[in-house]
């Protein structure tokens, strides 16, 4: 299948530079002020921690039970992206929400004419709609952009503003939201506590509802990842990169082991995003969802699906390692439509 050609835009800042340059100008001043205060919060945290985490790796990679992810098929967001919602939803057994405030949790980094880098308003959409189905007591739209301090343009641009209009949807910026403070119960970075947005913490269900990207920090980019936009730009600044400039593995994975909520995904992986990602990638069309409750296992899965290995994406072999997850194809089981399918050659980030 050929490959749509993406438009080069070259809008530029007031001062010449491309949005390409200011944003990576403004990534390196955000890792630049808080590095030495987070070096001290993420080295060492000694033996006894790691061997623990050591220790529940090996017992959960011995007796856990299989993780269960699904794949369904969805063409282009003008195909039935409810139905296939649905049945991702279904096959990868995760839990009917009747009774429960829902938040969904695109990822709306940011707009950049020509590139697919934010969840596809469809997506959400059918998520809205399988949620009322189900009989959900309430239903909100969150997120907690990463460089616009001002989320109405990055909603008017997206779509967003549109959908939550028509479906009569709140949407919470989580950059803004009233702050709760949770324990970090991991313990592989020396913060006791973070931040996050109330609604988040109050929340029954959580649902990540990410798009299947790369990143130049991470290789991949899906339901873990997008959990960052729970941490509040008000408290840590924009970007929010300084929280784990020193240790990027395990800051995420603290998130993943303390999220005081129930979680679950559903990516978008209907038109993925290749090479310079998280924002100025190329267009990959997929035509894919994957879900499920695991979310190592859902990202592992995902990777796979890009033509990466798991086991070489650090975030994702770190967090294995420490017993939060499966990334072993062996321990996953894989319902509907065959991985093969799906699978792409995605084009690596570049380094940084």
């Amino acid at each position: 299948m050929k490959r749509p050609e993406i438009e080069n835009p070259k809008s530029k800042t007031e001062n010449g530079l491309t949005r390409r340059a200011f944003l990576r100008l403004a990534l390196l001043t955000g890792i630049a002020a808080g590095a030495g205060v987070i070096y001290k919060s993420t080295e060492a945290v000694g033996f006894e921690r790691w061997f623990r985490w050591m220790a529940r790796g090996q017992l959960a990679r011995w007796f856990a039970p299989h993780a269960r992810v699904a794949l369904a098929a969805c063409a282009t967001y003008d195909a039935d992206v409810l139905g296939a919602v649905r049945t991702a939803w279904t096959r990868a057994a995760l839990p009917n929400l009747g009774g429960a405030r829902v938040v969904l949790k695109p990822n709306l980094v940011d707009f950049v004419a020509g590139y697919p880098c934010f969840t596809h308003p469809r997506i959400v959409e059918a998520m809205i709609h399988l949620a009322r189905e189900q009989g959900a007591r309430d239903i909100v739209v969150a997120e907690g952009t990463t460089f616009r301090r001002d989320s109405q343009a990055t909603l008017e641009a997206t779509g967003y503003s549109a959908l939550l209009a028509r479906e009569h949807v709140a949407f919470v910026d989580l950059n803004y939201d009233d702050l709760g403070e949770i324990a970090l119960t991991g313990g592989y970075t020396k913060l006791k506590t973070l931040f996050v947005a109330k609604t988040i913490r109050d929340a029954d269900v959580v649902v990540s509802l990410p798009k299947m990207k790369t990143h130049h920090w991470t290789t991949v980019s899906a339901s873990v990842k997008n959990f960052f936009g729970i941490v509040p730009g008000i408290k840590y600044g924009w970007p929010k990169n300084t929280l784990h400039v020193q240790g990027i593995p395990v800051f995420l994975a603290e998130l993943v082991d303390s999220l005081p909520v129930r979680a679950c995904a559903v990516v978008d992986g209907v038109v993925g995003l290749e090479g310079d990602g998280p924002i100025f990638g190329g267009a990959v069309p997929s035509g894919v969802l994957v879900a499920g409750a695991d979310l190592l296992a859902v990202d592992a899965t995902c990777a796979r699906l890009m033509g990466f290995e798991p086991a070489q994406i650090d975030y994702l072999d770190f967090a294995a390692w420490a017993g939060l997850g499966v990334i072993d194809a062996r321990q996953i089981d894989l319902e509907g439509d065959p991985l093969a399918r799906f699978q792409r050659t995605y084009e690596p980030p570049p380094t940084m």
